[in-house]
Parts: C-alpha cells; structure tokens; sequence
C-alpha cells in the first residue's frame, strides 16, 4: 500500500470509461434509476423494422493521471491512459469489439540504485484490452473473445480475461456461464500485461483508472490460470431475488520457483467459491438491499522454510460476506434527492501463530506459502471490493462498517440537477486482533484498525461531460506501530469527455 498524499487524474474518456467510476455506487445512484439495480439492466431490444445492416461506433478515450507520496513518489509519478476503440454493428444486432491500450509511464523517483538494477524513468507500455464478438438472440447472448468478466457483484471476479460466457433468460431463471484464461502469453500486443518498449517502472501506478471497478479497489493479478463458473437468478418475489453461484480456477504455473529465497517451492493455488446472495427491497421501494455470502474451498501449499523441504497441499477454508442497504428519504426530496446508505463486508482471515516462525505475519495478499499447518482461512479473491481511497483494503480479516449519504442540493435548476455529493464514514476493526490484514504495516495484536472518510462530488454537466472528484483520508489506529499511524490521504479527480 502506497501513501498517496495527491492525485490528479485528467481523464477524457469513451462511453466504458463513465461506468468505471461509480460501479461502487450500485445502490447508490441516481434517484431516476435508484429503484433498477444495475445489475438488472439488460440492453435495449432493437424494434422490429429496418435495421442497418452494417454500422459503426469508434473513438479515443484519454486518462493522464499525477501521483505524488510522501516515501517512494517524492518527485512524482506520471501515468497516462490512451483507448482507441471500434464497434462494427452486424443488423444492429451483433457486434465485434476492439479496444487497444497504450500506456506511458513517466517516474522521476527512480533512485540511481534503482536506475542500476534496471528500472527506468519512462516507458511506453501496449496491449490489446478488448476483442470480441457478441451474438444476441432474443433472450440468448454469446460472448466470444477477450472481454472484461465478472461473477455476481464483482467480489469474485472483474477483471479482463479470454474466453466465451453465455447469458440467458428463461422463463423462471436468468443463467450465466462463463469459461476464461487470464490471458498471459509471451506475446506483447495479445498480453493483456502488455510489453514496455523501454524495460518497466517498477513502481506501478497507486490507483489505475480501469473502465468497469471503481478506483478504490485492489485487484490480485491472476497470473496463469483457468476460471469456470456460473451463475443463477431467480426472478423477483415479494421484493426479493436469489442468487446462487461457483466459480472454479486451476492455476497453471505450477513449476517450483528457481530464484532467491523462494527456491523449490511451488506457489499453485485452486479455489473453489460457491455463494449465494439475495437481493431486492423491504416493504417499499425506498429501502432497498444487496448481499452475497461466499465460500471458499480448494486447495493450496503451505509455507515451507527451507529448500530441501518437501511442498505439503492443504484444504481452502474461508468465507467473506458483503452487504448493502439504501434507503431513499421520503422528505426534501423536491429538494435534496437525498439517499442513505449502510455498507458491511467481511472475511475469515489467516491464522498468525499457524506461521512456521514464530511472531512471523502471514501476508494475506498472497493466496500460497504463508499457511505453516492445518485448513488455510485467508479469504482470497479475484474480483473487487470498494471500501475506501485512502487506505483500499481487501477483506481478509477485516470487519467493514460504512455509513454515508449522497443528495443533490441544486437539484431544483436544470443546469445543475445532475449535481450529486457524497460522503461516507468507514470504521475499520479486525475480525481477530492477532491475525493480519492486507496492509502489513498493521501488524500489532490490536483489533483497531482505524476509521477512513471518502467524499465525491459528481456532475453531469450535459450527456458528453462529466466532471468526478473523489476524496480520501484515513486515519490508522492501536493495529499500527506509532511510527506507521500518520494519517493517509487521497485526492482523485476527473474530466470526462464523451467524443
């Protein structure tokens, strides 16, 4: 985790590049829309009529993104975002997919040490981040290519991927089914990594704009490997929807490392997710709520100390669980468009005295050779969880308590009806005090993690300009040493050009 003290983003963006900001926000949208989950919205269905039989959709979105910490990014670091994408329409029905992905990097913080171990200051970085081809029939979708994928609310999986999902509706259940490689080939342009043209930063950027999660999210790199999975919605009774899924991932790097301390051991990890949730409002449409229980099993390899060591498999045993309530207020409603929000999520976490050291914390980033003996607990997942800028945790051993509000104070004059602000308060505790969290710095025997606030301001200026900013601060607690417990602060803020 990196102190960012300041961020400037500078993004004008396509079409994806909207959703990418407010994916966190599903309960928490617009009044027009609030009482339509995202979730549940499904594209337009063209009327019967003329159809063009061939049309197409293109442009550029831009992100230019400044960076600045207190520790490594002293001088600053620069990261620039360039999207040229096309979409061909076949009978404005079928379509195929494009979007390349040139990025540059500029780090001025490079030390000369660093310099000398080849890292560089600038670089140029591409990758093909989207092609694919979508068949729609009637109540039928196939998704053939590299696409960015997701199970239930993301928490699972949201990432960009290669394979096929399948989409259907039926009478009494929607049905998706997804099959998916992470997409790491030795080939520069068909990576989804990409290649640099002038070696790599070795700093990555702090908070990468990515269209479809929000920017408060930490994401695993999936590394080699295989996910298949599926999902099953009920339709709504009574105000409520079922949803029941798994997902299943083989890693495929399973050789024993050859380098360093980490000589002989292997680090393959197979999970196993099977969750459910329930979604849908309680007594009136106002109060609205969205929850997903998962848990995991699998197998992984535990910590082994020295070389000649043999790598011992161990069983997956973890869960996590995420939940959100909104409620819109009935009063000044003409004028403030207020909503309320409740958010809690959480995970089993790993067990610090299972270490084969003594006193020695389990990195819970790492899903493979940080459990010494017994069922590994840590909650792993490849997916996305928003739960604060400044800080952006995962959800191993952590319990997440959010309250927060959003209204439109001008919402009453048309050039700013679309003017929304936002704040929430995190109050952040460890499900056991002598376990560890993602941030390692946390790492004394204290449940007391800290609190964190985050505000955003959202404006829609017309139907091609968006402006976004988006604040945090947070403040660390008894789990830090004194020396660690300076507050963190995060600054974000967007320009976003539909063009």
């Amino acid at each position: 985790m990196k102190k960012a003290v300041l961020i400037l983003v500078f993004l004008f963006a396509g079409m994806a590049e909207l959703a990418a900001q407010d994916t966190t926000g599903k309960l928490a949208a617009s009044n027009e829309d609030a009482f339509v989950p995202l979730s549940d919205l499904r594209p337009i269905e063209t009327p019967e009529g003329h159809r063009e039989k061939h049309s197409f959709q293109y442009g550029v979105s831009a992100s230019n993104t400044f960076i600045t910490d207190k520790a490594g990014l002293s001088k600053g670091y620069w990261l620039g975002n360039y999207r040229p994408y096309l979409k061909y329409y076949f009978h404005e029905q079928h379509l195929v997919n494009a979007r390349l992905r040139t990025t540059y990097k500029h780090n001025p913080s490079v030390t000369e040490p660093q310099k000398k171990n080849g890292q560089v200051v600038s670089t140029w970085e591409y990758s093909l981040e989207l092609f694919n081809t979508e068949l729609n029939f009637n109540r039928h979708q196939v998704i053939v290519g590299r696409n960015f994928y997701r199970m239930g609310r993301g928490l699972l999986l949201a990432n960009f991927s290669d394979g096929v999902e399948y989409n259907g509706s039926f009478k009494y259940v929607q049905v998706k089914g997804l099959a998916i490689y992470s997409g790491q080939y030795k080939g520069c342009t068909i990576s989804i990594g990409g290649c640099a043209t002038n070696g790599d930063v070795g700093q990555k950027g702090v908070y990468d704009i990515v269209p479809g999660r929000a920017a408060d999210v930490n994401v695993p790199d999936p590394g080699r490997r295989v996910f298949v999975g599926t999902q099953v919605e009920s339709p709504q009774y009574f105000g409520a929807k079922l949803t029941a899924l798994a997902l299943y991932s083989y890693d495929l790097s399973r050789d024993k490392a050859t380098t360093g301390s980490n000589v002989n051991k292997v680090y393959a990890f197979d999970p196993l997710y099977l969750g459910g949730g329930l979604s849908g409002f309680l007594i009136t449409p106002r109060l609205r709520y969205l929850s997903e229980f998962v848990y995991e099993l699998g197998r992984t390899y535990n910590k082994i100390e020295k070389s000649t060591d043999p790598n011992v498999q161990t069983n997956v045993r973890a869960y996590g669980f995420t939940a959100d309530v909104n409620y819109s207020l009935p009063f000044l409603e003409s004028l403030l468009k207020p909503d309320v929000l409740f958010q809690y999520g959480t995970g089993s976490g790993r067990d610090v005295k299972s270490t084969a050291n003594a006193g020695d914390q389990p990195n819970s980033s790492n899903p493979s050779q940080e459990n010494a003996s017994g069922n590994d607990n840590n909650f792993y997942y490849f997916g996305a969880y928003s739960a604060g800028l400044a800080l952006k945790p995962k959800l191993s051993n952590l319990h997440i308590f959010r309250v927060g509000m959003n209204f439109r104070p001008l919402y009453m004059f048309y050039p700013t009806r679309k003017l929304m602000f936002a704040v929430k308060y995190t109050h952040y505790t460890k499900v056991r005090a002598d376990y560890g969290i993602s941030d390692d710095k946390a790492n004394l025997e204290s449940a007391r993690v800290g609190w964190a606030l985050d505000g955003q301001i959202i404006w829609d200026f017309r139907t091609d300009l968006k402006l976004f900013y988006s604040f945090g601060y947070f403040r660390p607690g008894a789990a830090y040493a004194a020396k660690d417990q300076s507050p963190l602060q995060a600054h974000l803020i967007s320009l976003n050009l539909l063009f």
